[in-house]
């Protein structure tokens, strides 16, 4: 007898990976907030539009090894409106199949694909359908690679965001034709090159105050090894000036 893998599937019915991988396992659906009694005698776990939080227990009783679709390009817009804040914030747009943890969209990557929207995919509507699209087939053309453990994850880089479903609430506004709203009306306003170099001299302002802080805990607590250091900082601070010189005449 053939023994056909048992796929407990969370979220959408009858989308395109749903219906897929019926035609290759055992699928048990749904959509209701899963313990984990309801995980026995499954082989593999995937969350897809799942809006339930997967508890710790259940996590650690599946050795981790739950699957997550998530349409952002991780690990920027964890959480809540993924498509709506790429754009709001300005960040990558994507999509991404993870590992669950304890946290929220925070797992180890198995996949992930960055996407560029053609003009004609104007709306946070027209948007989010490529992306709903983009990560179905983007695990349907590695689905055994992925199931079988092939695919090694691989922690996520950087802080990235992530938003609560309220932080929505104070953009409401700019949804003037709800989810068919024009992706250009969400977009932060592009800054001027005076208001982004004003943000850098506040920056290195206040960074200058800890540049100071730290010279006067090296000349107070190791004096002569501040001058070696401060020596050295000196010559490479020269060479730089000599370069930025000569990039500044190369044109001439």
């Amino acid at each position: 007898m053939i023994y056909i893998e048992k796929i407990l599937f969370l979220g959408y019915k009858n989308c395109k990976l749903h219906n897929f991988l019926k035609t290759h396992y055992d699928i048990v659906q749904t959509e209701n907030k899963i313990t984990v009694e309801d995980t026995k005698n499954i082989d593999h776990i995937i969350s897809f539009g799942y809006k339930h939080i997967i508890t710790e227990d259940v996590i650690k009783s599946f050795n981790s090894k739950i699957i997550n679709l998530h349409i952002s390009y991780l690990p920027y817009n964890r959480g809540y409106h993924p498509n709506f804040w790429s754009f709001k914030d300005n960040t990558p747009k994507g999509v991404t199949i993870h590992l669950i943890d304890k946290g929220i969209d925070t797992g180890d990557i198995l996949l992930q694909k960055e996407i560029e929207f053609t003009d004609e995919e104007d709306t946070l509507s027209k948007t989010y359908n490529r992306l709903i699209k983009e990560i179905q087939n983007l695990f349907i053309e590695n689905y055994f690679n992925i199931l079988d453990g092939v695919i090694k994850p691989t922690p996520q880089q950087g802080k990235g965001t992530f938003h609560y479903e309220k932080d929505l609430e104070k953009y409401k506004n700019l949804l003037i034709k709800d989810w068919n709203t024009k992706t250009n009306k969400v977009m932060a306003k592009k800054r001027t090159d005076l208001e982004i170099i004003d943000e850098v001299e506040n920056i290195r302002t206040k960074n200058n105050v800890n540049w100071m802080d730290i010279l006067r805990l090296a000349f107070k607590h190791a004096p002569e090894d501040a001058r070696t250091l401060m020596s050295r900082v000196n010559e490479y601070d020269g060479r730089i000036s000599a370069l930025l010189t000569e990039l500044a005449n190369n044109g001439k």
